[in-house]
């Protein structure tokens, strides 16, 4: 357990996603106290196709590759994965600028400034496209010549633009952070996830919307404009290229729409 408790620290110091540091811990458990080597990988592979979706299992797998680097553990992990099923990427949800003016139009906030911030809460990730646990870290002084300073997984630094409304949000003169809860904390993952399916239950949008939603939405619509490719990986902070082209061609309306093309044109036939 205690090297467990040092590995969640290493990923601590990773700066990993909150999600990353709380689901690894339980595929390593999972696995248990057996040696992480190959014939014994390979045996938890197929005992776990009998109870896992194949997603599910390269996540677990992802998580015992990671846990064994930082053991200096070697793997045949090219054989391991492929006895996993090789599954397509399933369609993403992305929101429209319509569909996020009628979220910022709903309102189950009691108190007036609570609404406003969370309405900027929504433009902020929408128009930067910064993950969820980067913007509840921004504080003030991110903001310097025109670029805001993001710290990425990974301890990655990268500088975004924003739009000129959100760049009057910051006070070069504090130091706390950009947005708080009504006691001066910085507000958590946790209030925005909640607050994004509260406004989304409310509205007509008929759709599971998350935080990341919104950073796939903002890729999605500066692609739709022309933006270059380099341009939004650089601004979503990926190591490949690829990762950001998978949020681009996997989003349901662009392909719903060339879908469509098929049985439009076929009517325009039978007309």
């Amino acid at each position: 357990m205690n090297s467990l408790q040092n590995y969640i620290t290493h990923l601590q110091e990773k700066n990993l996603s909150s999600n990353t540091i709380a689901v690894y811990p339980i595929a390593i458990q999972q696995y248990g106290t057996q040696t992480i080597n190959t014939p014994n990988l390979q045996q938890h592979v197929k005992k776990m196709l009998k109870k896992y979706e194949a997603t599910s299992i390269q996540a677990k797998l992802a998580a015992l590759k990671s846990y064994a680097k930082f053991k200096k553990l070697k793997a045949d992990w090219a054989r391991i994965f492929n006895l996993v099923p090789k599954v397509q990427k399933k369609f993403f949800t992305t929101i429209s600028e319509e569909e996020l003016e009628l979220l910022k139009q709903t309102k189950f906030e009691k108190k007036q400034p609570i609404w406003e911030r969370n309405n900027l809460i929504l433009d902020f990730l929408f128009y930067s496209g910064i993950r969820v646990s980067e913007l509840v870290n921004i504080k003030h002084h991110d903001w310097e010549n025109h670029h805001l300073r993001v710290f990425g997984k990974g301890n990655k630094v990268r500088y975004i633009f924003l739009p000129n409304w959100l760049a009057q949000l910051f006070n070069p003169y504090f130091q706390d952070h950009l947005f708080t809860n009504q006691q001066g904390n910085k507000i958590t993952r946790e209030y925005i996830v909640r607050m994004i399916r509260k406004r989304t239950k409310l509205t007509e949008i008929r759709k599971k919307i998350t935080p990341h939603t919104f950073r796939r939405s903002f890729a999605t619509l500066l692609n739709s404009r022309g933006c270059k490719l380099t341009t939004i990986q650089k601004l979503l902070g990926h190591s490949h290229i690829t990762t950001t082209a998978s949020y681009i061609h996997n989003d349901y309306e662009t392909l719903f729409a060339d879908y469509s093309k098929l049985w439009k044109n076929s009517e325009l036939t039978q007309i």
